[in-house]
Formats: C-alpha cells, sequence, structure tokens
C-alpha cells in the first residue's frame, strides 16, 4: 500500500470516511439503554474504526470478497476484547477465553440481548452483537462508498442497522427523534452530494438544514404526545424459564415445619426488623394448589444482566443470605430488590428476576451453603387511613376455580361491609376467630394442603382449624369469589425482636459479607403466607388471616354416665345342630366355591406370543420379498414420464416369467420375448396373443414421437394385470404362489431384461434403423 494512494483516497473520499461511519454510530444509539455501560461507546467506535480500516485497506489494495472477508475475520478475532472487555488482560490484551467468548457471542449474543433484563453491562460476550454491527455496517457502507459506480447507495447499510438496533433496545426512545432525524437529515444531504445534485457552495446550507431539522425534531418530541410504546424484541419474545414447570412451593409448607422445625432454613444478615422474606408469589388456582401462573404478568421472568434496576438510589439495604436446609428453584428476596450478587457462577447464569412481583428463580436451584448478596428497597405498608377511599387497582389475574363455600363464607362474613377495604378486613378478622395447628404430633389434628376439598373443610366444617397455609389459600379464594382481585405469597417471617440490620447511618444499612453478628437465623418454624390485595397508588398490600399460635381448638368430648339397665331373665341358648357328615367320595365334595385357577393363562399367552413370533421370524423372508415387490411395482406404476410408466408395465410382465422359471434371452425384443414365455408356459393362444399384443404396445409407447396420455398408461396397466391373472391360471395356483415369493426376479440385473429400461426420446427418423426394419417386418 502505498502513502500516496492512501493520501489520494482520503483526500477523494474524506467526507465519505466521516459521514458513512458516523451515521452507523447513530444508528447505534437505541442500543444505549439496553447497555447501560461505557463499554459499548468503546466496542461501536472500536466496531467502526476497524471496518472503515479494513474498507479502506481493500479499496487501495483491491482486494477481492473472500480476501475482505478473511482480513475481517482476522481483525475481528485480534480486536476481540472489545466485544468481551472483561475475559481480557487489562479490559485490552485479549486470551484464549476471549476468543472463544466472542466465537459464541456472534451467536449467542443475539439472543442474549433480547432475553436479560437491561442493563446487560459487559459481561461475557454480550457486547459481540454491537461489536458486529458497527463493523459490518462501516465496512459495508464505505466498501460502497468507495468501489462501485453507485455510491448513495452506501446510506443502506446504516439504515439497517437502525432497525436492528431498535428491536434489540428496550421501549425508552429518550433522544430517537433527534437522533432519527439527525442521522436522516446527514443522510439524504450526503446521497444527493454523492450523487452530484448538491454543489460545494451549498453544503454551508445544507448544514444549517440538518442543524435547524435535529433541534426542530428534539422540540416536537419534547412536547408531543407519545404515540404508544416502542416495538422491541424484548417485550415480545417470551424466555424461559415457565413458572409452571416447577411445583408450587406452597403445596411443600408443611415440610418445612415437620422436618426444620429448629434448623436454621436460611441465614441472613442485615435484615431490617419486621421485614419478612418472600420466596414466591401465586396468584393461579386450580382447584387442588396456589401456584405461579404462566399467563399474566407475575409469570414473566426475564435473564438479569448487570443489575436488576438499571440505577441505584440512596438508602438500600445489603443483605447477605446465606441458604441452609432450603432447597429449591425460589430464591428468597426482601423489599423491592435492585442488585443481586451470587457467589456461584452456576446462580448467577441461570437467575432469572420477575420485577413486578419481586421475586426470582434459578433454573439449577439453591443448594445449602450457596450465598448471594442483595441490594434491596424497604417498602412501607400504608394504614388503613391511607387505603380508605383507595378504588381497587385493575390488574390481570388468571381465573380461580374456587369451591362453593369460599363464596358462601364470604357473603356471610361481609354482610355489613360496604367498602372493598371494609369487606377484606371483614374476612380478614372472621378467618382470625378459627384455631391455629400445624396438624403435628401433639398438636389439634389439621390436614396439611390446601386444595378444594381442604378448603372446604375448614370453612364448611365443624371448626376451622389450619396454619398459614390453609388461611391465606382460603382468604384468596374469598375474595376472589367476591370480585376482589387477590394473590398468595409465601416467604419466611423473622420471629418479634430479632434483627439483622446494622445502627443507621450505615448508606447501605447492611452487615459485612460473612460477618455473623447481626444475622437472623430464619427456621423451618418461621414460614409462613400471607394475602395480597391491589390499591390505586400503593400497589399490593398485604393482610394475615391466620390466626394467632395460641388459639388452640379444644374439641368438648361430654363424659359418659353410667346408667345401669334393668336385669332381664334371658333365654336359653338354642340346641346345636348336628354336624354334616364328610361325603363318602372324593368327587361328592362341592367345589363351587373353589377359585379358579387362571395361573395357566398368562403361561398360555406367552406359548402364543412365541409360536406367533416364531412364525413370523420364518415367513419374514418371504414377506420381505413380496413388499419389495409390491413397492418395485408402485415405483414403475406411477414414477417418471408416461413412457417409462408403460415400459414398466411390460417389465413388470417380464419379471414375473422370470419368477416362474423362464429365462428371456439377453437382446431379445419385446415381441420375441412375448413369443418365448407363451412357448415356456404353454399358456393358451388367447392369452398368448394378448401378451404379443402387450409387447407391441409397449414398443409403440416407448418408442413413439409423442407421450402417451394418462388414461393410456393405466389402460395398459390393467391389462397387464389381467394378463398376470391368466399367467396365474395357466401355470397353476400353486407354481403361481411360488413365483410370487421367489426372488429371482430382484436378483436379475437391469441390463439382462427385455427391451431399454429407460426408453428412447430421440425423434422417430434417429431411432437405430435395426428396430425401425423390425417395426416394419411386423
Amino acid at each position: 500500500m502505498s502513502t500516496g494512494s492512501v493520501g489520494g483516497l482520503l483526500r477523494r473520499h474524506g467526507a465519505d470516511l466521516v459521514v458513512l461511519p458516523l451515521l452507523v454510530l447513530l444508528a447505534l444509539v437505541p442500543l444505549g439503554p439496553a447497555f447501560g455501560t461505557g463499554h459499548l461507546v468503546a466496542a461501536t467506535v472500536g466496531g467502526a474504526l476497524l471496518g472503515a480500516g479494513v474498507a479502506v485497506a481493500g479499496a487501495v489494495l483491491r482486494w477481492g470478497a473472500s480476501t475482505v472477508l478473511a482480513a475481517a475475520v482476522v481483525v475481528l478475532t485480534l480486536c476481540s476484547a472489545l466485544a468481551a472487555p472483561t475475559t481480557a488482560v487489562g479490559g485490552v490484551v485479549p486470551t484464549l477465553a476471549t476468543v472463544g467468548a466472542v466465537g459464541r457471542g456472534v451467536v449467542t449474543s443475539w439472543k442474549e440481548i433480547v432475553t436479560v433484563l437491561p442493563p446487560l453491562g459487559a459481561g461475557g460476550a454480550v457486547l459481540t452483537a454491537p461489536y458486529l454491527l458497527a463493523f459490518t455496517g462501516t465496512l459495508v457502507a464505505l466498501t460502497v462508498a468507495l468501489r462501485t459506480a453507485r455510491p448513495a447507495w452506501a446510506v443502506l447499510a446504516p439504515g439497517l442497522v437502525l432497525p436492528v438496533a431498535i428491536l434489540l433496545g428496550t421501549a425508552e426512545a429518550s433522544g430517537a427523534a433527534v437522533v432519527g432525524t439527525g442521522g436522516a437529515l446527514i443522510g439524504l444531504v450526503w446521497a444527493r452530494w454523492r450523487a452530484g445534485r448538491v454543489h460545494a457552495g451549498r453544503l454551508r446550507a445544507a448544514a444549517v438544514l440538518v442543524l435547524v431539522g435535529a433541534v426542530a425534531g428534539g422540540g416536537v418530541a419534547a412536547v408531543a404526545p407519545p404515540s404508544g410504546p416502542r416495538v422491541v424484541l424484548r417485550d415480545v419474545l417470551e424466555p424461559p424459564p415457565d413458572p409452571r414447570d416447577y411445583p408450587s412451593p406452597l403445596a411443600g409448607f408443611r415440610s418445612y415445619v415437620k422436618d426444620h422445625r429448629d434448623e436454621a432454613v436460611l441465614t441472613v444478615a442485615g435484615l431490617p426488623a419486621d421485614t419478612r422474606v418472600r420466596l414466591a408469589v401465586l396468584d393461579a388456582y386450580d382447584g387442588t394448589a396456589w401456584a405461579v401462573s404462566g399467563e399474566a404478568a407475575s409469570g414473566t421472568f426475564r435473564r438479569v444482566g448487570e443489575r436488576i434496576e438499571p440505577d441505584l438510589p440512596g438508602g438500600l439495604d445489603r443483605l447477605h443470605v446465606t441458604v441452609g436446609e432450603y432447597a429449591g428453584v425460589w430464591v428468597p428476596m426482601v423489599g423491592r430488590p435492585y442488585d443481586v450478587d451470587f457467589a456461584a457462577p452456576r446462580l448467577g447464569a441461570s437467575f432469572y428476576v420477575n420485577r413486578g412481583t419481586g421475586t426470582g428463580l434459578t433454573t439449577v436451584g439453591l443448594r445449602p451453603g450457596d450465598t448471594y448478596e442483595l441490594l434491596a428497597a424497604p417498602v412501607r405498608e400504608p394504614t388503613d387511613s391511607e387505603l380508605e377511599g383507595a378504588p381497587l387497582a385493575v390488574v390481570p389475574l388468571p381465573a380461580a376455580r374456587y369451591p362453593e363455600v369460599a363464596g358462601t363464607a364470604a357473603a356471610r362474613m361481609v354482610a355489613d361491609a360496604r367498602t372493598p377495604l371494609a369487606q377484606i378486613r371483614a374476612i380478614e378478622s372472621g378467618l382470625q376467630q378459627g384455631y391455629y395447628s400445624h396438624g403435628l404430633e401433639g398438636d389439634t389434628p389439621s390436614l396439611p394442603g390446601h386444595g378444594a376439598a381442604r378448603i372446604d373443610a375448614l370453612l364448611g366444617g365443624e371448626a376451622m382449624v389450619g396454619d398459614e397455609e390453609q388461611y391465606a389459600a382460603a382468604m384468596a379464594l374469598m375474595l376472589r369469589a367476591i370480585g376482589i382481585p387477590s394473590r398468595v405469597v409465601m416467604g419466611f417471617a423473622a420471629p418479634a425482636g430479632a434483627t439483622g440490620a446494622q445502627a443507621p447511618g450505615d448508606p447501605a444499612g447492611a452487615q459485612a459479607p460473612g460477618d455473623a453478628a447481626g444475622s437472623v437465623a430464619l427456621t423451618g418454624d418461621d414460614v409462613t403466607a400471607w394475602v395480597e390485595v391491589p390499591f390505586e397508588g400503593h400497589g399490593w398490600v398485604p393482610f394475615f388471616p391466620t390466626p394467632d399460635e395460641d388459639r388452640i381448638w379444644q374439641q368438648e368430648s361430654p363424659t359418659p354416665q353410667n346408667r345401669p339397665q334393668p336385669q332381664v331373665l334371658q333365654p336359653p341358648p338354642p340346641a346345636p345342630e348336628p354336624p354334616d357328615a364328610p361325603p363318602s367320595d372324593r368327587r361328592e365334595v362341592d367345589t363351587d366355591d373353589e377359585p379358579e385357577d387362571d395361573a395357566g393363562w398368562p403361561q398360555a399367552l406367552l406359548v402364543a406370543a412365541g409360536v406367533v413370533g416364531g412364525l413370523l421370524v420364518l415367513v419374514s423372508p418371504l414377506l420381505l420379498v413380496l413388499a419389495l415387490k409390491a413397492r418395485r411395482r408402485a415405483r414403475r406404476r406411477s414414477s417418471g414420464t408416461p413412457s417409462q410408466r408403460v415400459a414398466g408395465g411390460w417389465a413388470e410382465l417380464v419379471d414375473a416369467a422370470a419368477d416362474l422359471g423362464v429365462p428371456v434371452r439377453r437382446g431379445a425384443t419385446r415381441l420375441e420375448a412375448a413369443r418365448e414365455v407363451a412357448g415356456a408356459l404353454a399358456v393358451p393362444p388367447g392369452l398368448a396373443a394378448g401378451t404379443a399384443e402387450l409387447a407391441e404396445r409397449a414398443d409403440a409407447g416407448t418408442f413413439a414421437a409423442g407421450e402417451p396420455d394418462d388414461g393410456a398408461v393405466e389402460g395398459y396397466w390393467r391389462d397387464v394385470a389381467a394378463a398376470l391373472a391368466g399367467l396365474g391360471r395357466a401355470v397353476g395356483r400353486r407354481r403361481w404362489w411360488r413365483a410370487r415369493v421367489s426372488p429371482r426376479s430382484l436378483r436379475r440385473p437391469r441390463q439382462s431384461r427385455t427391451g431399454p429400461s429407460v426408453p428412447d426420446r430421440r425423434p422417430r427418423a434417429q431411432a437405430p434403423r435395426r428396430e425401425r426394419l423390425r417395426r416394419s417386418e411386423r
């Protein structure tokens, strides 16, 4: 590459080398909110510069397409640290891990962008997609501008990059009007200038036009109301996992109390006072269990990028969670989570979160000993005075199949309530009048579960007895029955007075990770469940219908009294009946009551199956021969041109003769073959004449100038079938069936069959002279 050639190219195409990379970078601006990191700028600007360098080198050295492609692959690999900075040394020098990550990112980064919640950050190889878009868009645009006769078409490259960036971005459209208007005007002016329609003296006016258009577009975007949400792929795609694939955690409520009542299930450092740990939000009921729905907003879980929420406000609580006897896919969360940092990489790679419900899950599941740090904001619960008069929020919830007793009991409890809050409180206080029991040894009997039968027994039995599982499930169903939206939440509640929070003044409000001081051990006895109802302006508000644990039901059992009965003279017992004499002959014994011996049936079936299986094995070669001949016959009749199908019909007749043991002389014409077969089998004269006619019709259909129609072909095959039936009658049934299962015709090479297997499509005048003479003699 000479310095003069490069300098000349820069002088002639300096505007192209500035405008086109700028347009590509403007097209990638919609990706900014999705990544939320400065590494995106480095990846896109670096990719654009590298693409420009390869395009200039290709134009100066006049590389072909394959050479340009090879150079692009080498450059992308050598500079792969731009796409995976976290795997490079110092974020600059690529390693083998960097190259491997970017290689995988070429395929996987597109999916990660639309399935991971923003901000995506720079972890892994998620920057590979914008890196490739900047590089490829700039390379294509400059190559078209520098090496083609229509340089204005180069604006198509950034024009294609823009919709891809919008689809991969977020619904946030801040600055989109300014960027879009400015980019469109710059591209339009440049394209007209490169096409020779804008003189150099008017470039200043064009620049003013671009500036005014960008400002005007920004002003319109600032004052105009939004026309609707931007359509992006992350809002259209439904990524895994589906929470319906996992069992309801509420179904295992009693196992915590029964198996780990005094054992630490979770240990939380930094837990604020009077704070509940949220495990799962359940809003779907199918008559058996409350579960997480897969159709409403609560069932949408997304991958987490750099953190759960884009911005981190002050005053967040920092908690350190150590998993004890807990095991499951649901990740215990507190308040409104902003960020989660797992110690085990397997958990971070499989973590999904639902921002609306503040819950998370990991597809690989938590195990004892796992730890993670959680940044969360405390959620304040509104008072009744604040809720009074507030309308219920309208939220999408799946239909619940509640038992009839839920509606009856709810109607009885809310008879005097007029407002939604009064109705909720009436049901809550009504259920609190029940009795508490886990149903363990020494407790009042109380069955686990919260299916329709268990709820019916709770609300319609002699007394309401249960624990948080039954009362929370019942209240949510009763509220649904009277038209109030509700859901069940399962989690853990710290014992009264226990707290792991540090003294006020710490901005994180947290305990140092791993410090045992200030930690709260949550045991299986701390498992709980409650009900939440949505209010406008307040979100989901919790309610607690479970009675106090000291409300224990004592079933009253009256002491039986002794009431002496008057003595009555009893009659004497009846005389015993004489015993039956044993039969003198064993044949006289009654055998009607003896059980039938059915043990022989399975053995008989096995014997029959063995016999049938053996017969099938013996006759399988014959069945295979019949199947192969049927397949050959079907292919000959339906495949190929009409002339080939006619030739196939004659071949079927010749093969039948071969199976009967009549060899056809090699090289004989069809008419000669028909005479030889008729003479060898001593067929009746009528059948011999019919066979000769079939040979002549096969010759006519094969060597005629035109193709026979489908009707003629089907008629020929019907006559072949009739001739075969006549051969069967002529040779006898036994010989005919032996011929049908004979593999002789399957072994014969195609070249030995009479007549050409592939018809000669040459014109009639160019057919072999010998064949024309034979037809004239006939």
